[in-house]
C-alpha cells in the first residue's frame, strides 16, 4: 500500500463499491415505488371493470367475470362477499371489511411454505356486495430483487477482475519504479554510467519517464566527463605561465642587479597576466553557457558591430602585411546581446590574424537569406580539414600547427556559445583555398526592425 498505484486501485475499488451500493439502493427504493403504483393501477383498473359487470349484469355477471380472470396465469387475487355476508368467491382469510387500500399478509397454507404478501383494495358494489381485488407483491417485487441481484452480482465480479487487473497493474507499475529506483540510487552512490534500459520507443508514461531519466544521465555523463577534461586542460595550461612565473620569482630573489631584478619580475608578472586572461575567458565561457545574458538582449544591428570591430584591428592587420575587406548586407537587424556578438567577432578576427600567413586575405561579411544572417570572416590561408572542425570547437582544443601560436584555445568555444546563445549556430566553409567560419543567426522579427528605425530616426 506504500505504493501510488496501490492506493489509486484500492480507492477506486472503494469508490466503485460505494457507487454500486448507493446506485442499487436508489434504484430499489425508487422501482419500488414504481411496482406499488403499477400494482395499484392494475388493482383499481380491474375493480372497475368488475363493479362495470356487476352493475349491467347483476352479482352472477361479477362472478362469471371473476372466475374467467382468476383461470389466468399471473392473475390478481379476487374475493366477492355478497349483500348477506356470504363468502361467494376467493380464499382470503384476513378479509378487510372497510373500503379502500390495504396491505394483507396472508398466513401460509400448510407449514414450510411462505406467506403472501398482497396490496388490496376493498369496494362497495352497487347492490351491497363486498369486492377485493389484491395483487401479491412478492412477485413483483422477486423479479425486482433478481434483477438487483443480477447487477450486484455483475459488479462483484467487474470489482474483482478490477482488483486483479488493477494488483497486476500495480506489479508491473512497482517493477519499472524499482527499475528506475535502482539506477538513481546507483547514480547517488557516484555510478554515472547507470541506466534505466528503458526502450527507445516508450510506450507508457513510466517508460518515458525513464527514458528520460536515462538522456538526462547521458547529457550528465557528458557534462561531468568535460568538466574533468575541462580541469585538467586548465591544470595543464596554467602549469606553463605559472612554473614561469616561479622560475622568474626565483630569479629575481637571486639577483642582487636591480636591473636584472626588475627584468624577471616583469616576465612574473607577464605569467601572472596569462593565467588570469585564461581564468577569465573560462568565466566568461561558464557566464555564456548559463545563458543569463539572454535577458539583455536587445535590437542590434550587425553592420555597426562589424564595423566597430573591424576598425579595431584594421591598424594591426595591415601592419602584419595583410590585407582586409568588409561587406555589408543593408538590413541586418538581430535581437542580442552586442559587446558578446563584437567579441565572437574579434575572436575569429584574431584566429585569422594568427594562421592565415602572411599577404593574406581577410575578408568580413554580413549576408542575409530569408530568416537569417551571416556574419563571417574568411582568410586565403591553409584552412582545416572535416576532421579538424570538432577539435577546433572543443573548449582548449588546438591543432597541431596552432600550438606554437600564443593563445589558450577558446576563442572559437567562446564565438560558438555566443552563436549558440542567440539561437544561432557556428558553421565552417571550406574554401579554395582558405577557411570561412560563419555564425549564423536568426534574423530580428518585423516589429523589432521598425523599433530599431524609429530609435535611428
Amino acid at each position: 500500500m506504500r505504493s501510488t498505484v496501490s492506493r489509486l486501485v484500492a480507492l477506486n475499488a472503494l469508490l466503485l463499491v460505494i457507487s454500486m451500493v448507493a446506485g442499487a439502493l436508489g434504484g430499489w427504493i425508487a422501482t419500488r415505488g414504481v411496482v406499488e403504483r403499477e400494482a395499484r393501477n392494475r388493482i383499481e383498473l380491474e375493480s372497475h371493470v368488475i363493479a362495470l359487470e356487476a352493475q349491467r349484469g347483476g352479482l352472477d355477471r361479477a362472478l362469471e367475470i371473476i372466475r374467467a380472470k382468476a383461470e389466468r396465469p399471473g392473475s390478481p387475487e379476487y374475493y366477492l362477499v355478497g349483500p348477506d355476508g356470504r363468502t361467494l368467491i376467493g380464499d382470503i382469510q384476513i378479509v378487510p371489511r372497510k373500503v379502500g387500500w390495504h396491505f394483507i399478509d396472508q398466513p401460509p397454507p400448510q407449514p414450510g411454505v411462505e406467506g403472501v404478501h398482497l396490496l388490496a383494495m376493498t369496494r362497495r358494489l352497487p347492490d351491497g356486495s363486498l369486492l377485493i381485488v389484491g395483487e401479491d407483491m412478492e412477485r413483483s417485487e422477486a423479479i425486482r430483487d433478481a434483477v438487483f441481484g443480477a447487477i450486484l452480482t455483475a459488479g462483484g465480479i467487474a470489482l474483482v477482475f478490477g482488483i486483479i487487473a488493477g494488483l497486476f497493474a500495480t506489479r508491473q507499475t512497482l517493477r519499472q519504479m524499482k527499475r528506475i529506483n535502482v539506477t538513481v540510487r546507483a547514480v547517488e552512490r557516484g555510478d554515472l554510467s547507470a541506466r534505466t534500459g528503458a526502450p527507445v520507443d516508450a510506450r507508457t508514461d513510466l517508460d518515458q519517464l525513464a527514458l528520460a531519466i536515462d538522456r538526462m544521465l547521458d547529457r550528465i555523463d557528458t557534462l561531468v566527463a568535460t568538466i574533468r577534461r575541462v580541469s585538467a586542460e586548465v591544470a595543464h595550461d596554467l602549469r606553463t605561465p605559472l612554473t614561469r612565473v616561479r622560475h622568474s620569482v626565483e630569479l629575481a630573489l637571486a639577483q642582487h642587479d636591480e636591473e636584472l631584478r626588475s627584468a624577471a619580475l616583469g616576465e612574473a608578472l607577464a605569467g601572472l597576466d596569462e593565467a588570469l586572461r585564461l581564468f577569465s575567458a573560462v568565466l566568461d565561457l561558464a557566464e555564456i553557457d548559463a545563458g543569463n545574458a539572454r535577458a539583455r538582449f536587445q535590437p542590434i544591428d550587425l553592420a555597426e558591430i562589424v564595423d566597430r570591430v573591424v576598425d579595431a584591428y584594421r591598424a594591426e592587420i595591415e601592419a602584419s602585411g595583410r590585407n582586409i575587406s568588409v561587406s555589408l548586407a543593408r538590413e541586418a537587424l538581430v535581437a542580442g546581446d552586442a559587446d558578446l556578438l563584437a567579441r565572437a567577432l574579434a575572436n575569429l578576427i584574431e584566429n585569422a590574424l594568427k594562421y592565415s600567413g602572411e599577404h593574406a586575405r581577410i575578408d568580413v561579411s554580413v549576408t542575409e537569406q530569408a530568416d537569417t544572417l551571416t556574419m563571417a570572416v574568411a582568410d586565403d590561408g591553409p584552412g582545416v580539414s572535416d576532421c579538424e572542425v570538432s577539435e577546433m570547437l572543443r573548449p582548449f582544443g588546438r591543432l597541431d600547427r596552432a600550438r606554437r601560436a600564443s593563445g589558450n584555445g577558446l576563442g572559437l568555444a567562446i564565438a560558438d556559445a555566443v552563436a549558440r546563445l542567440h539561437r544561432g549556430a557556428l558553421a565552417f566553409a571550406r574554401l579554395q583555398p582558405g577557411l570561412a567560419v560563419e555564425i549564423r543567426l536568426p534574423r530580428a522579427p518585423a516589429v523589432t526592425a521598425a523599433r530599431i528605425l524609429d530609435q535611428v530616426d
